[in-house]
Protein backbone atom coordinates (compact mmCIF):
# COMPACT_ATOMS: atom_id res chain seq x y z
CA UNK A 1 0.00 0.00 0.00
CA UNK A 2 2.86 2.19 0.85
CA UNK A 3 4.61 1.98 -2.84
CA UNK A 4 1.06 2.49 -4.51
CA UNK A 5 0.85 5.76 -2.63
CA UNK A 6 4.58 6.74 -3.38
CA UNK A 7 4.36 5.84 -6.60
CA UNK A 8 0.94 8.24 -7.09
CA UNK A 9 3.05 10.74 -5.44
CA UNK A 10 6.15 9.94 -8.06
CA UNK A 11 8.22 8.71 -5.55
CA UNK A 12 8.34 5.25 -5.89
CA UNK A 13 11.23 3.60 -7.07
CA UNK A 14 13.87 6.21 -6.70
CA UNK A 15 14.74 7.92 -10.33
CA UNK A 16 17.35 6.86 -12.10
CA UNK A 17 17.82 10.33 -13.73
CA UNK A 18 18.31 11.75 -10.15
CA UNK A 19 22.27 12.22 -10.71
CA UNK A 20 21.73 15.58 -11.65
CA UNK A 21 19.49 16.09 -9.28
CA UNK A 22 17.07 18.67 -10.83
CA UNK A 23 15.67 15.52 -13.19
CA UNK A 24 13.50 12.88 -12.86
CA UNK A 25 12.09 10.30 -14.14
CA UNK A 26 9.44 7.04 -14.03
CA UNK A 27 9.61 3.85 -15.61
CA UNK A 28 7.29 2.47 -18.41
CA UNK A 29 4.54 1.93 -16.96
CA UNK A 30 0.63 0.79 -19.04
CA UNK A 31 -2.39 2.53 -19.44
CA UNK A 32 -5.35 1.43 -21.45
CA UNK A 33 -4.16 1.79 -24.73
CA UNK A 34 -0.52 1.05 -24.40
CA UNK A 35 2.32 2.26 -22.20
CA UNK A 36 3.40 5.82 -21.23
CA UNK A 37 6.65 7.28 -20.52
CA UNK A 38 6.90 10.49 -18.19
CA UNK A 39 9.97 12.61 -17.21
CA UNK A 40 11.21 16.30 -15.58
CA UNK A 41 13.61 18.75 -15.12
CA UNK A 42 13.41 21.18 -12.36
CA UNK A 43 15.15 24.87 -13.28
CA UNK A 44 13.05 27.36 -10.68
CA UNK A 45 13.73 27.54 -6.93
CA UNK A 46 10.49 25.68 -6.49
CA UNK A 47 9.25 23.61 -9.30
CA UNK A 48 6.21 25.08 -10.80
CA UNK A 49 5.20 22.32 -13.36
CA UNK A 50 3.45 19.82 -12.23
CA UNK A 51 2.45 16.06 -14.11
CA UNK A 52 0.06 13.35 -13.61
CA UNK A 53 -1.29 10.18 -15.84
CA UNK A 54 -4.83 8.49 -14.77
CA UNK A 55 -4.85 5.06 -16.23
CA UNK A 56 -7.92 3.19 -15.83
CA UNK A 57 -9.70 -0.05 -17.82
CA UNK A 58 -11.28 2.24 -19.71
CA UNK A 59 -10.09 5.81 -19.97
CA UNK A 60 -6.55 7.44 -19.97
CA UNK A 61 -6.16 11.68 -18.35
CA UNK A 62 -2.71 13.16 -18.69
CA UNK A 63 -1.92 16.49 -17.20
CA UNK A 64 0.44 18.90 -17.72
CA UNK A 65 -0.01 22.28 -15.90
CA UNK A 66 2.89 24.78 -16.15
CA UNK A 67 2.60 27.11 -12.97
CA UNK A 68 3.81 30.98 -12.89
CA UNK A 69 3.95 33.51 -9.82
CA UNK A 70 4.96 30.42 -7.64
CA UNK A 71 3.30 26.92 -7.42
CA UNK A 72 -0.01 27.11 -5.75
CA UNK A 73 -2.19 26.90 -9.31
CA UNK A 74 -0.43 24.24 -10.64
CA UNK A 75 -0.36 21.54 -7.38
CA UNK A 76 -4.15 22.96 -7.04
CA UNK A 77 -4.55 21.52 -10.48
CA UNK A 78 -2.48 18.29 -9.65
CA UNK A 79 -4.91 17.76 -6.64
CA UNK A 80 -8.56 18.91 -8.27
CA UNK A 81 -8.47 18.85 -12.07
CA UNK A 82 -8.53 14.74 -12.34
CA UNK A 83 -11.57 14.07 -9.74
CA UNK A 84 -13.72 16.88 -11.65
CA UNK A 85 -13.30 15.08 -14.79
CA UNK A 86 -14.32 11.72 -13.65
CA UNK A 87 -17.27 13.08 -11.51
CA UNK A 88 -18.41 14.81 -14.44
CA UNK A 89 -18.15 11.94 -16.92
CA UNK A 90 -19.48 9.38 -14.42
CA UNK A 91 -22.86 12.04 -14.40
CA UNK A 92 -22.66 12.46 -17.90
CA UNK A 93 -22.44 8.72 -18.94
CA UNK A 94 -18.55 9.26 -20.52
CA UNK A 95 -16.29 11.44 -21.41
CA UNK A 96 -17.46 14.62 -24.04
CA UNK A 97 -16.12 18.52 -24.41
CA UNK A 98 -18.69 19.10 -21.95
CA UNK A 99 -17.34 16.98 -19.17
CA UNK A 100 -14.17 18.78 -19.70
CA UNK A 101 -15.41 22.35 -20.05
CA UNK A 102 -17.02 21.47 -16.48
CA UNK A 103 -14.13 20.37 -15.11
CA UNK A 104 -12.16 23.48 -16.63
CA UNK A 105 -14.79 25.98 -14.69
CA UNK A 106 -14.82 24.07 -11.12
CA UNK A 107 -11.45 23.86 -11.15
CA UNK A 108 -11.13 27.47 -11.49
CA UNK A 109 -14.38 28.57 -9.32
CA UNK A 110 -12.24 26.52 -6.86
CA UNK A 111 -8.96 27.80 -7.14
CA UNK A 112 -10.43 31.70 -6.86
CA UNK A 113 -12.18 30.31 -3.39
CA UNK A 114 -8.97 29.73 -2.24
CA UNK A 115 -7.47 32.87 -3.23
CA UNK A 116 -10.21 34.70 -1.98
CA UNK A 117 -9.45 32.94 1.28
CA UNK A 118 -6.23 33.65 1.47
CA UNK A 119 -4.92 36.34 -0.10
CA UNK A 120 -5.24 38.77 2.46
CA UNK A 121 -2.76 37.05 4.22
CA UNK A 122 -0.70 36.14 1.44
CA UNK A 123 -1.74 39.10 -1.46
CA UNK A 124 0.78 37.16 -3.97
CA UNK A 125 -1.79 34.52 -4.23
CA UNK A 126 -3.89 36.75 -6.65
CA UNK A 127 -1.25 36.61 -9.19
CA UNK A 128 -0.51 33.25 -9.11
CA UNK A 129 -1.33 30.97 -12.18
CA UNK A 130 -0.84 27.95 -14.39
CA UNK A 131 -1.35 27.22 -17.66
CA UNK A 132 -3.06 23.34 -18.14
CA UNK A 133 -2.98 20.58 -20.88
CA UNK A 134 -5.12 18.13 -20.60
CA UNK A 135 -5.50 14.76 -22.28
CA UNK A 136 -8.41 12.35 -22.21
CA UNK A 137 -8.40 8.77 -24.26
CA UNK A 138 -11.68 7.55 -24.29
CA UNK A 139 -12.13 4.65 -26.29
CA UNK A 140 -11.02 5.48 -29.74
CA UNK A 141 -11.19 9.51 -28.84
CA UNK A 142 -9.12 11.50 -28.16
CA UNK A 143 -9.30 14.75 -26.38
CA UNK A 144 -7.08 17.50 -25.86
CA UNK A 145 -7.90 20.29 -23.81
CA UNK A 146 -5.68 23.08 -23.54
CA UNK A 147 -5.35 27.07 -21.36
CA UNK A 148 -2.03 29.02 -22.10
CA UNK A 149 1.28 27.42 -24.35
CA UNK A 150 2.13 23.83 -23.11
CA UNK A 151 1.34 21.64 -26.52
CA UNK A 152 0.03 18.56 -27.66
CA UNK A 153 1.85 16.23 -30.38
CA UNK A 154 0.80 13.83 -32.30
CA UNK A 155 3.72 11.16 -34.08
CA UNK A 156 1.65 9.60 -37.30
CA UNK A 157 2.89 7.18 -39.33
CA UNK A 158 3.03 8.25 -42.97
CA UNK A 159 0.52 5.29 -45.08
CA UNK A 160 2.90 3.04 -46.76
CA UNK A 161 6.03 4.02 -45.22
CA UNK A 162 8.42 3.73 -42.38
CA UNK A 163 8.28 7.43 -41.80
CA UNK A 164 6.13 9.35 -38.70
CA UNK A 165 5.61 13.00 -39.21
CA UNK A 166 4.27 15.15 -36.34
CA UNK A 167 0.57 16.63 -36.06
CA UNK A 168 -0.09 19.62 -33.54
CA UNK A 169 -2.84 18.49 -31.32
CA UNK A 170 -3.33 21.78 -29.53
CA UNK A 171 -4.17 25.46 -29.42
CA UNK A 172 -1.27 27.45 -27.86
CA UNK A 173 -2.90 30.74 -26.38
CA UNK A 174 0.32 33.12 -26.10
CA UNK A 175 0.25 36.67 -26.90
CA UNK A 176 3.45 35.88 -29.74
CA UNK A 177 0.97 34.69 -31.92
CA UNK A 178 -0.42 37.37 -33.99
CA UNK A 179 -3.89 35.48 -34.37
CA UNK A 180 -3.97 36.05 -30.33
CA UNK A 181 -3.34 39.53 -30.17
CA UNK A 182 -6.00 40.21 -32.87
CA UNK A 183 -8.16 38.15 -30.82
CA UNK A 184 -7.27 39.74 -27.93
CA UNK A 185 -8.00 43.51 -29.67
CA UNK A 186 -11.64 42.51 -31.01
CA UNK A 187 -12.74 41.39 -27.66
CA UNK A 188 -10.69 44.87 -26.37
CA UNK A 189 -11.65 47.28 -28.71
CA UNK A 190 -11.40 50.70 -26.04
CA UNK A 191 -8.04 49.17 -24.48
CA UNK A 192 -5.24 50.41 -26.52
CA UNK A 193 -2.77 48.69 -23.63
CA UNK A 194 -4.44 44.96 -23.77
CA UNK A 195 -1.11 43.48 -25.46
CA UNK A 196 1.79 45.23 -25.26
CA UNK A 197 5.51 44.41 -26.40
CA UNK A 198 8.28 45.24 -23.67
CA UNK A 199 10.89 43.23 -22.31
CA UNK A 200 11.41 41.53 -25.01
CA UNK A 201 7.95 40.27 -26.18
CA UNK A 202 4.15 41.09 -26.64
CA UNK A 203 2.69 40.72 -22.92
CA UNK A 204 -0.94 41.20 -21.82
CA UNK A 205 -1.04 44.48 -20.17
CA UNK A 206 2.58 44.27 -20.46
CA UNK A 207 2.62 41.73 -17.79
CA UNK A 208 1.89 38.21 -18.64
CA UNK A 209 2.69 36.07 -22.43
CA UNK A 210 -0.04 33.67 -22.06
CA UNK A 211 -3.34 34.62 -22.74
CA UNK A 212 -5.63 32.19 -20.97
CA UNK A 213 -5.24 30.12 -17.76
CA UNK A 214 -6.53 28.66 -14.20
CA UNK A 215 -6.06 31.44 -11.79
CA UNK A 216 -4.10 34.90 -12.33
CA UNK A 217 -7.11 36.76 -11.29
CA UNK A 218 -5.33 40.11 -10.81
CA UNK A 219 -6.06 40.01 -14.70
CA UNK A 220 -9.42 38.70 -14.73
CA UNK A 221 -10.83 40.64 -11.47
CA UNK A 222 -10.20 44.11 -10.71
CA UNK A 223 -10.88 43.80 -7.44
CA UNK A 224 -7.50 42.32 -6.48
CA UNK A 225 -5.30 44.73 -8.64
CA UNK A 226 -7.05 47.93 -7.00
CA UNK A 227 -7.15 46.70 -3.34
CA UNK A 228 -3.89 48.77 -1.35
CA UNK A 229 -3.22 45.13 -0.59
CA UNK A 230 -2.07 44.39 -4.19
CA UNK A 231 0.69 47.00 -3.93
CA UNK A 232 2.73 44.52 -2.29
CA UNK A 233 2.99 42.69 -5.38
CA UNK A 234 2.52 45.26 -7.96
CA UNK A 235 1.16 48.57 -9.34
CA UNK A 236 -2.77 48.92 -10.01
CA UNK A 237 -4.24 47.69 -13.40
CA UNK A 238 -7.02 49.04 -14.60
CA UNK A 239 -9.50 46.36 -15.97
CA UNK A 240 -12.36 47.09 -17.95
CA UNK A 241 -13.20 43.17 -18.13
CA UNK A 242 -11.28 39.99 -17.91
CA UNK A 243 -8.13 40.31 -19.30
CA UNK A 244 -7.55 36.40 -19.38
CA UNK A 245 -9.37 33.76 -19.95
CA UNK A 246 -10.02 30.11 -18.31
CA UNK A 247 -11.99 28.60 -21.61
CA UNK A 248 -10.30 26.14 -22.84
CA UNK A 249 -9.48 25.23 -26.37
CA UNK A 250 -10.35 21.64 -26.63
CA UNK A 251 -9.78 19.20 -29.91
CA UNK A 252 -11.79 15.88 -30.25
CA UNK A 253 -9.84 13.36 -32.56
CA UNK A 254 -10.73 9.83 -33.95
CA UNK A 255 -7.87 7.32 -32.98
CA UNK A 256 -6.38 5.40 -36.20
CA UNK A 257 -4.17 2.50 -36.60
CA UNK A 258 -1.62 5.18 -37.61
CA UNK A 259 -1.93 7.34 -34.63
CA UNK A 260 2.16 5.81 -33.12
CA UNK A 261 2.07 8.12 -29.91
CA UNK A 262 1.35 11.02 -28.20
CA UNK A 263 3.97 13.90 -26.67
CA UNK A 264 2.62 15.84 -23.86
CA UNK A 265 4.60 18.53 -22.31
CA UNK A 266 5.22 22.08 -20.99
CA UNK A 267 6.85 25.07 -22.85
CA UNK A 268 10.13 24.40 -21.58
CA UNK A 269 10.62 21.61 -23.47
CA UNK A 270 9.05 23.07 -27.09
CA UNK A 271 11.52 26.16 -26.38
CA UNK A 272 14.45 24.17 -27.24
CA UNK A 273 12.88 21.03 -29.78
CA UNK A 274 10.06 21.72 -32.53
CA UNK A 275 7.88 19.50 -32.96
CA UNK A 276 9.28 17.19 -35.74
CA UNK A 277 12.74 16.87 -33.70
CA UNK A 278 10.09 15.67 -30.49
CA UNK A 279 8.58 13.27 -32.72
CA UNK A 280 11.84 11.44 -34.17
CA UNK A 281 13.61 11.23 -30.91
CA UNK A 282 10.22 8.99 -30.02
CA UNK A 283 10.13 7.03 -33.66
CA UNK A 284 13.60 6.06 -33.30
CA UNK A 285 14.47 5.14 -30.41
CA UNK A 286 13.55 2.81 -27.39
CA UNK A 287 10.40 2.98 -25.38
CA UNK A 288 12.61 2.72 -22.02
CA UNK A 289 13.20 6.00 -20.97
CA UNK A 290 11.88 7.54 -23.92
CA UNK A 291 10.56 10.96 -21.95
CA UNK A 292 13.85 11.38 -20.42
CA UNK A 293 15.41 11.46 -23.47
CA UNK A 294 13.33 13.80 -24.62
CA UNK A 295 13.88 16.02 -21.29
CA UNK A 296 17.81 15.93 -21.96
CA UNK A 297 18.03 16.56 -25.91
CA UNK A 298 16.00 19.75 -24.85
CA UNK A 299 18.79 20.64 -21.76
CA UNK A 300 21.56 19.84 -24.40
CA UNK A 301 19.59 22.25 -27.01
CA UNK A 302 19.65 24.94 -24.13
CA UNK A 303 23.26 24.73 -22.98
CA UNK A 304 24.32 24.67 -26.91
CA UNK A 305 22.64 27.97 -27.32
CA UNK A 306 24.41 29.74 -24.00
CA UNK A 307 27.40 28.22 -24.93
CA UNK A 308 27.95 25.59 -21.75
CA UNK A 309 29.09 22.19 -21.56
CA UNK A 310 25.83 20.24 -20.61
CA UNK A 311 27.67 18.03 -18.20
CA UNK A 312 28.24 21.14 -16.71
CA UNK A 313 24.37 22.14 -16.19
CA UNK A 314 24.06 19.87 -13.26
CA UNK A 315 26.18 22.24 -11.30
CA UNK A 316 24.23 24.98 -11.36
CA UNK A 317 22.19 25.51 -8.62
CA UNK A 318 17.98 25.84 -9.05
CA UNK A 319 16.90 29.27 -9.48
CA UNK A 320 20.18 30.27 -11.31
CA UNK A 321 19.40 27.71 -13.39
CA UNK A 322 16.44 29.21 -14.85
CA UNK A 323 18.74 31.38 -16.74
CA UNK A 324 19.24 28.55 -18.91
CA UNK A 325 16.10 26.82 -19.11
CA UNK A 326 12.44 26.58 -17.61
CA UNK A 327 10.86 23.59 -15.57
CA UNK A 328 10.49 20.64 -18.07
CA UNK A 329 7.44 17.92 -17.92
CA UNK A 330 7.01 15.70 -20.57
CA UNK A 331 4.67 12.70 -20.83
CA UNK A 332 5.31 10.19 -24.11
CA UNK A 333 1.93 8.33 -24.52
CA UNK A 334 1.85 5.24 -26.66
CA UNK A 335 -0.67 4.12 -28.78
CA UNK A 336 -0.97 0.53 -29.22
CA UNK A 337 -4.96 -0.46 -29.44
CA UNK A 338 -4.64 -1.56 -32.79
CA UNK A 339 -1.75 -4.24 -31.94
CA UNK A 340 -1.74 -7.18 -30.00
CA UNK A 341 -2.77 -5.49 -26.31
CA UNK A 342 -0.01 -7.01 -24.11
CA UNK A 343 -1.09 -5.39 -21.33
CA UNK A 344 -3.69 -6.00 -18.95
CA UNK A 345 -2.88 -4.95 -15.36
CA UNK A 346 -4.53 -1.90 -15.25
CA UNK A 347 -7.34 -2.81 -13.05
CA UNK A 348 -8.19 -0.42 -10.65
CA UNK A 349 -7.35 3.31 -10.81
CA UNK A 350 -6.68 4.41 -7.61
CA UNK A 351 -3.65 2.48 -7.71
CA UNK A 352 -2.63 3.83 -11.13
CA UNK A 353 -1.98 7.49 -10.68
CA UNK A 354 1.43 8.63 -11.48
CA UNK A 355 2.54 12.16 -11.03
CA UNK A 356 6.06 13.58 -10.62
CA UNK A 357 7.07 15.39 -7.86
CA UNK A 358 6.32 18.15 -6.16
CA UNK A 359 9.66 19.45 -6.37
CA UNK A 360 12.68 17.33 -7.97
CA UNK A 361 14.93 18.80 -5.95
CA UNK A 362 13.00 18.26 -3.05
CA UNK A 363 12.03 14.59 -3.73
CA UNK A 364 15.78 13.75 -5.36
CA UNK A 365 17.51 15.22 -1.52
CA UNK A 366 15.18 12.80 0.67
CA UNK A 367 16.15 9.95 -1.81
CA UNK A 368 20.04 10.82 -1.23
CA UNK A 369 19.83 10.81 2.63
CA UNK A 370 17.65 7.83 2.43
Amino acid sequence: MLRAVARCCGHWPPSAAAADGMLWQTELRPHAAGEFSMAAAQANLAMEDQAQVLASPSDTLVGVYDGHGGADASCFLRSRLFPHVQRFAMEQGGMSTEVIRRAFSETEEEFHKQVRQEWKKRPRMAAVGSCCLLGAISGDTLYVANLGDSRAVLGRRVVGGGVAVAERLSSEHNAASEEVRRELAALNPDDAQIVVHTRGAWRVKGIIQVTRSIGDFYLKKPEYSLDPLFRQVGPPIALKRPALSAEPSIQVRKLNPNDLFLIFASDGLWEHLSDDAAVQIVFKNPRTGIANRLVKAALKEATRKREVRYRDLRTIERGVRRHFHDDISVVVVYLDRHRERRHTRVIDSSSNCTSAPVDIYSSNTQSYKS
